[in-house]
């Protein structure tokens, strides 16, 4: 029987499944705060950044999936956004505000640097990641990556390519299930130096075509 929490989405509608930010962002690493108005469907999901007069310099969008995943496959079809400053992120999170440790699993696009690939994993909080060189310019046009998520390790994919892989053995993983985001956000001064410097009046949008979950029916979903 299939398990329930699978699910595919080309995003025709947002339904119940998906929730939309709406609120301001106090975190030292996001010049960005998150509106609804930024995320929209057309052909997909487009997420948009702009300037914007608030706590933050920036307003972007963001999605999460309102029901918690575990082990399985997650796949994307997306665009990110290309410039100094600008990230476009598909990952699982849980953290203290859903009453648990911080575990974390994430592709994330530098816009500085589109042709390459952020992995990262936070295992309670401390986070391990790479840049992987992917061989083209994601920012071009969509296509597909993806990360499993298995107890014996992490696997991390680009066109069906398998790019990166920690295994279990060789260092801690996440193990605390979490909800799937995919975001568009522009990175706060102090961390330029690992994200580059959100121009002023900077405007840009990431498109996210479709997304997937594959359970892991030999883990614990």
């Amino acid at each position: 029987m299939a398990d329930p929490l699978a699910f595919a989405d080309n995003f025709e509608g947002l339904g119940s499944a998906w929730h939309v930010a709406e609120y301001d962002f106090d975190h030292h690493a996001f010049d960005t705060d998150w509106r609804r108005a930024q995320v929209r469907l057309a052909d997909g999901l487009e997420l948009h950044l702009t300037p914007h007069d608030g706590l933050n310099r920036f307003v972007g969008g963001s999605v999460r999936r309102e029901e918690p995943t575990h082990y399985g496959r997650y796949e994307v079809v997306m665009q990110p956004a290309k410039g100094d400053g600008l990230v476009t992120g598909f990952f699982t999170y849980t953290g203290p505000h859903y009453g648990t440790r911080h575990d974390e699993i994430d592709i994330e696009f530098l816009g500085k640097d589109t042709t390459q690939m952020h992995v990262a994993w936070f295992v309670d909080g401390e986070i391990t990641n790479k840049f992987i060189d992917l061989g083209f310019d994601a920012a071009e046009r969509p296509r597909a990556y993806a990360f499993e998520w298995r107890p014996e390790g992490l696997r991390w994919y680009a066109e069906g390519r398998l790019i990166f892989e920690h295994r279990a053995r060789d260092g801690a993983i996440p193990t605390v299930p979490g909800r799937l985001f995919a975001n568009l956000w522009a990175a706060d001064p102090s961390v330029a130096g690992w994200s580059g410097e959100v121009k002023p009046g900077t405007w840009a949008q990431a498109r996210v075509l479709s997304v997937r979950f594959i359970p892991d029916l030999g883990g614990t979903s």
